[in-house]
């Protein structure tokens, strides 16, 4: 009798350098999975995490990536139906899902954490989960991003409790239903909450709306731990329909505890932790010693190179909101440095363009540059152009450069400007993306 041989299951991701995508692939190949993925461009961190764990990115999305064929393709919320390898998935009769359908069913528990906002979710989120690490709660978590305290973004235990950031974008291109309606919170923590992705919720009460549906999704035995201070927030939570008990927190609260990091957010962040960590009854004094050990996360006001009177920062922020919220952290962090902001916004749409939160949210810059968008659009190609047309009456310094060498060559003279003059500076790059590689470049330069 001829023996079987064993063949482990197989997965291949389709936009495997996402921030959420590349620990879940890390995490099926802890599983026991072959893991393979491709994706159209790959930068710091996700692109090192994945090469450090042994998986290889294949570069654009080609029919031939899916062979030998997998079991299983999972897709990232931008990959459209007309993509060549979901093509070729439906083509052969591959079981295609998308990562709000999987998540799920691997770590959400009974005790279910989930924490929902625009902004300050991820910070949160990795935060909450150390706070129940150190707790002894042991928990099963999704971090949408690296947190430095975790070896990986995703973690599976044989805990029953579980902490997911709550995504509000569509669960893929094909399905608009919002990634956290998959989830099953049982605590839900409501960070602010401020119009985003104008490009999928057209109006600021669709996008409301959205969080609406999830407060009720809410058990009555269960608590919505919600920014006391967020006018967006005390409007959804006037629902007469919501069931479960409403705790309410606010920067104040977190006066009586030495903080990781400075800044108004911060405070807000470590707030929601404390107060969700004295519902459980966690000590105050295993919450102190986790906010001395909290270590923050990559591209979260992240000094990525640092000498004397200089210091090059990668942050995340990809909004006006974000950007204001990290610059007021950053400023903090670097009082009397002078700032030059490298920005590119996530969201590119038009609604996007006419946000009057650009006017003010470079206050705390001296100079701001705003390159060229990597995008295939043209219209959103051009964002940062429009953006500098709108928004340079209302700052000293800001311009839109056209090519990333001739970014680099004004951050240089900007550099040497402050120095020459006996001053501090502080390079900031803010975006969800990766720069095209430009920040690895300017500290080459610099250094």
């Amino acid at each position: 009798m001829q023996q079987k041989i064993f063949r482990p299951k197989s997965i291949h991701f389709i936009g495997i350098c996402g921030v959420t995508m590349a620990p879940l692939a890390v995490l099926y190949k802890q599983m026991g999975w072959r893991v393979t993925g491709s994706d159209r461009a790959f930068f710091p961190p996700m692109s090192t995490y994945l090469e450090k764990n042994g998986i290889v990115i294949m570069p654009g999305f080609k029919e031939n990536h899916l062979n030998p064929h997998p079991d299983l393709v999972l897709v990232m919320a931008f990959i459209t139906d007309k993509n060549p390898e979901v093509v070729a998935a439906r083509k052969l009769n591959i079981p295609i899902r998308v990562y709000a359908d999987v998540l799920p069913e691997l770590i959400e528990k009974e005790n279910s954490v989930v924490i929902a906002g625009d902004c300050g979710k991820t910070s949160t989120t990795a935060l909450i989960a150390w706070v129940l690490e150190m707790g002894g709660y042991n928990p099963n978590f999704m971090i949408g991003g690296i947190a430095k305290n975790f070896e990986h973004g995703i973690r599976r235990t044989d805990s029953d409790w579980s902490v997911l950031e709550g995504d509000e974008y569509p669960a893929s291109s094909w399905n608009n239903t919002p990634r956290f309606l998959s989830y099953n919170p049982r605590y839900l923590i409501l960070t602010g909450i401020h119009w985003d992705h104008m490009d999928k919720y057209p109006s600021a009460t669709k996008y409301l709306n959205i969080f609406r549906e999830l407060v009720r999704r809410v058990p009555r035995d269960g608590m919505v731990i919600a920014h006391k201070n967020d006018v967006n927030v005390q409007e959804i939570l006037k629902d007469k329909s919501i069931g479960a008990k409403i705790l309410f927190y606010s920067a104040v609260d977190s006066r009586e505890f030495s903080l990781p990091f400075p800044g108004r957010v911060w405070q807000e962040n470590c707030a929601a932790a404390i107060a969700l960590a004295r519902h459980l009854g966690i000590q105050d004094k295993i919450v102190k010693g986790a906010l001395a050990t909290f270590l923050g996360l990559k591209r979260r006001q992240e000094v990525r190179f640092m000498s004397e009177g200089l210091s090059v920062i990668d942050d995340n922020a990809h909004t006006p909101v974000k950007v204001a919220g990290g610059l007021e952290a950053i400023s903090k962090m670097f009082a009397g440095y002078n700032l030059c902001v490298i920005y590119e916004p996530g969201n590119r749409s038009a609604s996007a363009l006419m946000s009057y939160d650009y006017r003010k949210c470079f206050k705390l810059a001296e100079k701001i540059i705003l390159p060229q968008v990597s995008s295939a659009s043209e219209e959103a190609r051009d964002f940062n152009k429009n953006l500098s047309a709108k928004i340079a009456n209302f700052y000293k310094d800001c311009s839109y450069i056209d090519a990333d060498h001739k970014v680099i060559a004004e951050i240089k003279e900007f550099v040497a400007r402050e120095r020459h003059g006996g001053r501090k500076a502080g390079i900031v790059f803010m975006s969800q993306k990766g720069f095209r590689g430009m920040i690895e470049e300017t500290i080459q330069k610099l250094r």
